[in-house]
C-alpha cells in the first residue's frame, strides 16, 4: 500500500506548483479581459478546492471508504465539468493566453492522476480481500464475497459468450439479408426499393450493434433475457423482410419497365400516324381510280358512238383527196403536214398548201393584230396599246432577222434577258413606238407559225423563257471552236487540211464522242474531200453555205446539224443518268439531291457550272439555292431538256 501511495504521490501537483504559476503573471493581468480574468479564477477555485485539499488527506479508513469514494468521484465530476466548460469559452475566445492553457493543462494532469489513484484503490482492495486479509468473526464474509465474485466473474463470462453469439448472429442475419437484397436489386424496376430496404436494415443493424456494444461496457451487467429477446426479434424482423422481398418479385415479375412501354408507346404513336397516312393516301388513291374507271366508261361509249358515226360518213360521205401526198414537197415531211393539215377543211388545207409553196400568207390571213397592252406581265417587247398591223414576215425574212438579232447581241456580250434585248434592238431601229410596236407583234406571230424550224423554235422558246440563253451560245461556241481549230493547222491559208488532222481535232475538241458518233462526222467530212488528193479536206465547205458562215447564216451544213443533233442526244443521255440516279419513285426532289446526282453521274463537274444548272433548274438566284423548296420531278426533267446541261467527264 505505502509502495502504491508513493507512486500516487508523484503523479500530484501541489498547492505551491500553482501558487507558483500564478506569481509568475506579473502585470500581465492588467492586460488581459475581465471575462479571461473571471474564467481564469473560477478554474483555479475549482482546481485548488478539489486537488489540493482533498490530496492533503491521506487514504480513508476502511468503514468510510465508501463514502470517501463517493465524495471523491463527486469532486471529480465537477472538476471535470468545470474544465469542459473553460476549454468550451476558451475556444470561442479565439486568442492564445498562455497562463490559462497552462492552468488547464495541470488540471486535467491532476483528474487524470486522481483517476489512477482511484483505480490502485480499487485493485488494493481487492488483492486484501483475495489473501485473506480479514479474520475472525469476517472470515465467512469474506469466503462469500470470494465466491461471489467467482460467481461473477463466470455470469460476466458467460454474459460475454452470450453477446458474441448474438454478434456472430447479428452478422449473420446481415450478411443474408445482404444478399437477398443484393438479388432483389437485379430487377430493374425494383433497384430503388431493394436499396432502400438495405439502407434501413444497415441502419437497423447499426442500432442494434451499438446496442450489444452498449452492453458489453465494462462495468455494466448484460442482461441474457433481453439480448435472447432482441435477437429473436431481429430474426423475426429479417424473416419478415425475406417474405417481403419474395412477395415483392412475386408481384412485380411481369411488371414492365417504364422506360420500354414509354418508348413502345412513342412506336405505337408513330406506326399509327403512318398508318393513318397510308390510308389517307389509299383513300385519295381510290377515288382517283374510280374517276379513271368512270372518265374511261364515257371514254369507251364516245369511241363507239364515234365509230359508228365514221361508218355512216364513209358509206354516205363523197371521197375526200390524199392530202398526205403533198408532205413531200412542204419543208419538214409529214410530221409537219400533218401538224399544219390537222383538223382543216379541204378549202383550208388549199390555203394552207399555197402559204407553204409560196412563203408567203394570203390575204385571208388577219391584217392586224391585237396588242396586249402595258402591264407589267407582257414581254418587254410586246408592252403596246391598241392594235397594229401585221407585217406577215416568211420564214427568209425571220431567219435573217433572227441572225441580226443575235449577232448584236453576242457583239454586245449583252447579260439582258432576250424579250428585253429585243425590246431595245427595235427601239434603237424605229423611233416610232407604233413601227417598234409593228414589228415586235410581226416577229412573235412568225415565230409562232414557223415555230417547228429548229432554230426559229430555239429562238422563240428563250424569247419566251422557256430555253436557256446558253443552249445557243454553247452550239455556236462549239462551231466556231472547230472551224478556228481547223483554220489554225493551215498557216499558208489554202483551204485544205489532212484527214488525219480533222480527226485528231475533232477528238481534242470533243473528248467523250463515242466512236460511233466521231465516225458519222468523219464520213460527213470525208464529202468535202479534195478531187485531186481524197485526204486532203477542204473545210472551209464543212462550215459555209450559200455564201454565209453556217455558225451565223440561216441553213445550216451537214457537219453543223450533226454537231447540234449530236450535243442534243448526248444532253439526253446525261439527262437520263440523271434521272436514274435520281430514281422515278421520288415525287418532289431537293437541291441536295439533284446536286448529289450531279456529282454521281459527273464527278468532275465544277462546282460554279453546278451551281448555274441549280439556279437554271429551280429558277431560284444563287444564294438562295439553300433555302429553295423540292419541285416535282416532272417539272425538273423538262427544266433539264431546256437548258445547258453539258457534260464534263465521264462517269465512273
Amino acid at each position: 500500500m505505502a509502495t502504491h501511495a508513493r507512486e500516487g504521490n508523484k503523479n500530484l501537483v501541489s498547492c505551491d506548483d500553482i501558487s507558483k504559476a500564478r506569481s509568475g503573471l506579473g502585470d500581465s493581468e492588467r492586460c488581459k479581459p475581465r471575462p479571461v480574468l473571471r474564467l481564469e479564477e473560477r478554474l483555479r477555485h475549482c482546481l485548488v478546492t478539489t486537488f489540493c485539499l482533498r490530496g492533503r488527506s491521506g487514504l480513508p479508513s476502511s468503514d468510510a471508504f465508501d463514502d470517501a469514494l463517493q465524495h471523491e468521484e463527486s469532486d471529480e465530476e465537477n472538476a471535470q465539468k468545470v474544465v469542459e466548460e473553460t476549454l468550451a469559452q476558451l475556444a470561442q475566445m479565439v486568442r492564445p493566453y498562455h497562463d490559462l492553457l497552462a492552468l488547464l493543462h495541470h488540471g486535467y494532469h491532476h483528474l487524470l492522476s486522481r483517476l489512477h489513484r482511484r483505480i490502485k484503490k480499487l485493485l488494493l482492495s481487492e488483492s486484501m480481500a483475495g489473501h485473506g486479509a480479514c479474520g475472525g468473526p469476517d472470515r465467512k464474509s469474506c469466503l462469500d464475497l470470494r465466491i461471489l465474485h467467482q460467481d461473477l466473474q463466470q455470469r460476466q463470462q458467460d454474459l460475454l459468450n452470450e453477446v458474441a453469439s448474438l454478434s456472430y448472429d447479428l452478422t449473420k442475419a446481415e450478411s443474408d439479408l445482404t444478399k437477398e437484397l443484393r438479388r432483389a436489386e437485379d430487377a430493374k424496376d425494383e433497384k430503388n426499393k431493394m436499396e432502400i430496404l438495405l439502407l434501413e436494415a444497415r441502419v437497423e443493424a447499426g442500432g442494434l450493434r451499438k446496442k450489444l456494444e452498449r452492453y458489453t461496457q465494462e462495468g455494466e451487467a448484460a442482461d441474457p433475457q433481453l439480448l435472447t429477446i432482441a435477437l429473436k426479434k431481429c430474426r423475426e424482423e429479417v424473416s419478415a423482410r425475406g417474405r417481403r422481398v419474395e412477395e415483392m418479385e412475386r408481384q412485380y415479375r411481369e411488371v414492365v419497365p417504364r422506360a420500354d412501354f414509354e418508348r413502345q408507346q412513342r412506336r405505337l404513336a408513330s406506326l399509327t400516324a403512318t398508318h393513318q397516312q397510308v390510308v389517307l393516301v389509299h383513300d385519295l388513291l381510290k377515288e382517283q381510280h374510280e374517276t379513271l374507271l368512270n372518265a374511261h366508261e364515257v371514254v369507251v361509249i364516245e369511241r363507239d358512238s364515234l365509230s359508228e358515226e365514221n361508218l355512216s360518213l364513209r358509206r354516205a360521205a363523197t371521197p375526200r383527196p390524199d392530202w398526205n401526198r403533198v408532205a413531200e414537197y412542204v419543208e419538214g415531211g409529214i410530221s409537219r403536214w400533218r401538224e399544219l393539215s390537222y383538223g382543216r377543211t379541204s378549202d383550208q388545207t388549199v390555203d394552207i398548201l399555197i402559204s407553204e409553196l409560196t412563203g408567203s400568207q394570203l390575204t385571208t390571213s388577219t391584217e392586224f393584230i391585237d396588242c396586249k397592252g402595258t402591264e407589267a406581265s407582257v414581254p418587254a417587247y410586246l408592252r403596246y396599246e391598241g392594235s397594229v398591223r401585221n407585217r406577215r414576215l416568211g420564214k427568209r425574212d425571220l431567219m435573217h432577222l433572227i441572225d441580226d438579232i443575235w449577232r448584236e447581241k453576242r457583239k454586245s456580250s449583252n447579260k439582258e434577258p432576250m424579250d428585253v434585248f429585243v425590246d431595245k434592238y427595235f427601239r434603237e431601229r424605229y423611233h416610232l413606238e407604233e413601227v417598234r410596236a409593228e414589228w415586235c407583234y410581226s416577229l412573235a406571230d412568225a415565230c409562232q407559225r414557223l415555230a417547228h424550224e429548229e432554230q426559229i423554235g430555239l429562238f422563240w422558246g428563250i424569247l419566251c423563257g422557256q430555253v436557256q440563253e446558253e443552249v445557243y451560245h454553247h452550239q455556236v461556241d462549239i462551231v466556231q471552236s472547230l472551224y478556228g481549230a481547223l483554220k489554225s493547222r493551215d498557216p499558208q491559208d489554202l483551204g485544205l487540211v489532212s484527214r488525219d488532222v480533222v480527226r485528231t481535232i475533232i477528238k481534242s475538241i470533243f473528248p467523250l464522242k463515242s466512236q460511233e458518233y466521231l465516225q458519222v462526222l468523219m464520213d460527213i467530212v470525208g464529202r468535202a474531200a479534195s478531187l485531186k488528193d481524197p485526204n486532203a479536206i477542204k473545210y472551209h465547205n464543212l462550215f459555209v453555205q450559200g455564201g454565209g458562215a453556217g455558225a451565223g447564216a440561216g441553213a445550216r451544213t451537214p457537219l453543223v446539224t450533226a454537231i447540234v443533233q449530236q450535243a442534243r442526244d448526248e444532253q439526253d443521255v446525261y439527262i437520263q443518268e440523271l434521272l436514274d440516279e435520281l430514281g422515278y419513285a421520288a415525287m418532289d426532289v431537293a437541291v441536295t439531291e439533284l446536286s448529289r446526282a450531279f456529282t454521281m453521274v459527273d464527278p468532275r463537274i465544277e462546282q460554279r457550272n453546278l451551281d448555274a444548272y441549280l439556279e437554271w433548274v429551280f429558277n431560284t438566284p444563287r444564294d438562295q439555292l439553300r433555302s429553295t423548296p423540292p419541285i416535282p420531278l416532272p417539272l425538273l426533267a423538262a427544266r433539264l431538256q431546256t437548258g445547258h446541261i453539258v457534260r464534263v467527264g465521264a462517269k465512273t
